[in-house]
């Protein structure tokens, strides 16, 4: 080949190398299964598949008048139910491990782009023990979040989406049957039953004396998270405020018990409800928290802590139908249920001396 043929064939190939880029990032921009740029062009239709890099665009660009803010307790939760029940449009603001820090994010975040009326928030003691952070990290991907368009490319050219999401979405969006309140849900995926719950549970050996609920720092960490929290609810006084405490498995009670932190996360909770209950906008609700049949019946469970959707829309149902509400009165009461139930267990746990009553039926 000549030098000439060479020159030649460079520059073509660096043209149709540039082509095929800026089809690629065309393809991504229009499309955009990840909400980035702008909500879905009808008739396609927002198909949830990955909240990591989904949600800060969904948040910004998906029309909503209400949000459901949670932890991977609560993405078996169907939002639509809310929405049939309130006549609002919720959109699901989940987070694995979810910290207040983060889910205050979110809501901020929503309330700069959309009037919202209503908040789910299914409210599990740890989110509000968590560390607080400024910039919330969890899950987030942070060229999804950040406004540089630089950062873009991680999007524009990534072969999962263009090969996989964008062929989803246009598969996904043809299904008159699909239900985007059961966004990011993983219970129809999921095996339950006690052999695959006590399967992932690795307590520790010794149980530890229970941690102070009156440490500096412990304090410290439970009135910044509820700060962030109080501040957004006494800003908008708009919106009606719905928190459920959630479920969490006996398992789950049982590393917690043993770790010495079951008394600071019933403070955590008391903390909440303390702070909170003299708001006209809030209403907290005990859904089936400290109900002996959801949190020990370990056929409802994946592994030490998820429950199935049956679980789920019991969560959701009492806040629906605005029953067992728990106020600063009576808070105390609907713990004390919860604390009976795992003392109990962990009284059985001893004397049985293994963990083989659990595969029995209504053994609590």
């Amino acid at each position: 080949m000549s030098e000439k043929e060479c020159k030649k064939f460079i520059k073509g190939f660096g043209i149709l190398t540039a082509l095929l880029l800026l089809a690629a990032a065309v393809l991504v921009i229009v499309f955009d299964p990840y909400f980035h740029y702008h909500a879905p062009i009808a008739p396609l239709k927002a198909i949830y598949t990955k909240k990591e890099y989904q949600l800060n665009g969904a948040v910004e660009h998906l029309e909503h008048d209400a949000l459901m803010l949670g932890s991977s307790v609560t993405m078996n939760i169907n939002s639509s139910d809310f929405d049939r029940a309130f006549g609002c449009s919720t959109l699901k603001a989940v987070v694995s491990g979810a910290k207040c820090s983060t889910l205050c994010y979110y809501l901020d975040k929503a309330y700069r782009y959309n009037d919202i009326k209503y908040v789910f928030w299914g409210l599990d003691p740890d989110q509000i023990c968590y560390e607080p952070d400024e910039v919330p990290d969890q899950e987030q991907v942070y060229y999804m979040r950040d406004k540089n368009p630089l950062n873009d490319v991680n999007y524009l050219w990534s072969m999962d989406v263009i090969f996989k999401e964008i062929p989803n979405m246009i598969a996904m969006s043809a299904h008159s049957d699909y239900d985007q309140g059961l966004a990011y849900e993983f219970a129809s995926q999921s095996v339950f039953g006690a052999q695959q719950a006590l399967a992932t549970h690795q307590p520790e050996g010794d149980i530890h004396r229970m941690n102070s609920i009156d440490g500096e720092d412990f304090l410290r960490r439970i009135n910044a998270n509820m700060d962030m929290v109080e501040a957004l609810v006494a800003a908008h006084p708009e919106t009606e405020y719905r928190f459920f405490f959630t479920v969490a498995g006996i398992l789950w009670w049982d590393i917690h018990y043993r770790s010495g932190n079951m008394e600071r996360y019933f403070a955590a909770w008391k903390n909440a409800v303390e702070r909170l209950d003299r708001y006209d906008n809030v209403t907290f609700y005990s859904g089936v928290f400290n109900s002996a049949g959801a949190v020990c019946d370990l056929s409802h469970y994946c592994d030490y802590c998820h429950a199935d959707a049956q679980i789920n829309a019991l969560q959701a149902a009492s806040v629906i139908n605005g029953d067992r509400i728990i106020t600063a009165d009576t808070v105390d009461d609907e713990i004390d249920i919860l604390r009976s139930i795992i003392l109990d267990f962990e009284d059985r746990l001893t004397t049985e001396g293994n963990w083989d009553f659990l595969y029995s039926d209504g053994w609590y």
